[in-house]
């Protein structure tokens, strides 16, 4: 924990300095999602997980499928009784299911549980994706103030690079398909880049958003509870109910489930015309609030 604390301050202080010029932030995410993650989880899965595996594999993203599915009708129970104005319903859904897992996630699952934990990442992974653009970004669209109809489903954002790297990979195992140890060498440097660049965007972003422009308002609030609190809850509960008994599958799938909310939720909510101000103020205090709650979910993982 120390280790990436220290890393992400890293980049908050290089961000204060002026390191970084305007859009640097930007470069870096387009790195991490376009080439870095992409080889990271092509080897990952060539790495550790095996033909016989693929079906077992399959069988535990039901456990984050379930969870989601809960989580939807969650949130949208919480939304309605505690009147959440329209505008804000989508970022709140949103943040109660859908997860940061490409640039906190993934650091964080590296250094806390290692490399053996990856396939389980990958499972929660593919999951979240495609909750975040099939679901997640229609319940943005459809909450605008103004009634009127925006695109919904982001079928084209299912086809990323990360994703396609996943599935690849995956048929490479499925057929066996024999890759060059120089070309699995070479992709094993550059998904190497993940963790500490994605550690370092993490501090930059927090630097470039502002800690004085922060609030806490009742749907704020309510927001912090779904992330941090009830969703987490929804995911040990079922895992309990499944009986299961893989020890890095559960802390890989409690401590994704606790991460602060996805980065793109300002862009998603200025493309509704929805409340810009409200996704800005919930990602960066959930990232924030993070550094408060990842301990207390890590000590929670040895009563599991």
């Amino acid at each position: 924990m120390v280790t990436i604390l220290a890393v992400i301050a890293l980049g908050y202080l290089l961000q204060a300095k002026g390191w970084f010029h305007e859009g640097f932030s930007k470069s870096i995410a387009d790195l991490i999602l376009k080439i870095a993650l992409p080889a990271s989880i092509f080897v990952s899965v060539l790495k550790f997980i095996t033909k016989e595996q693929l079906v077992s594999f399959f069988g535990a993203s039901l456990y984050s499928l379930i969870t989601v599915i809960l989580g939807y009708i969650v949130a949208w129970g919480a939304v309605v009784l505690f009147k959440v104005p329209v505008g804000r319903r989508g970022v709140m859904l949103n943040t109660f299911v859908n997860a940061n897992t490409v640039f906190m996630g993934l650091p964080l699952n590296l250094s806390l549980f290692g490399e053996e934990a990856m396939p389980y990442f990958l499972v929660y992974y593919v999951i979240n994706t495609l909750s975040i653009f099939t679901v997640g970004t229609y319940v943005v669209a459809i909450d605008r103030p103004d009634g009127t109809k925006n695109k919904g489903i982001e079928w084209k954002s299912l086809c990323s690079p990360p994703l396609i790297a996943f599935l690849v990979a995956l048929a490479v195992v499925a057929l066996g398909i024999p890759v060059p140890s120089f070309a699995q060498n070479s992709i094993n440097i550059v998904g190497s880049l993940v963790t500490p660049l994605s550690l370092m965007y993490i501090g930059i972003n927090l630097q470039q958003s502002g800690l004085g422009t922060l609030r806490i308002d009742r749907d704020t609030v309510l927001a912090l509870a779904g992330r941090f609190i009830i969703f987490p809850i929804l995911m040990v509960l079922v895992l309990l109910a499944g009986g299961a008994d893989n020890t890095l599958l559960k802390e890989t799938f409690i401590i994704q489930s606790t991460i602060p909310t996805l980065v793109i939720m300002p862009i998603l909510a200025a493309e509704a015309k929805g409340d810009v101000d409200f996704a800005t103020n919930v990602v960066t205090m959930t990232t924030i609030a993070y550094l408060a709650v990842l301990p207390l979910w890590s000590l929670f993982l040895f009563f599991i």
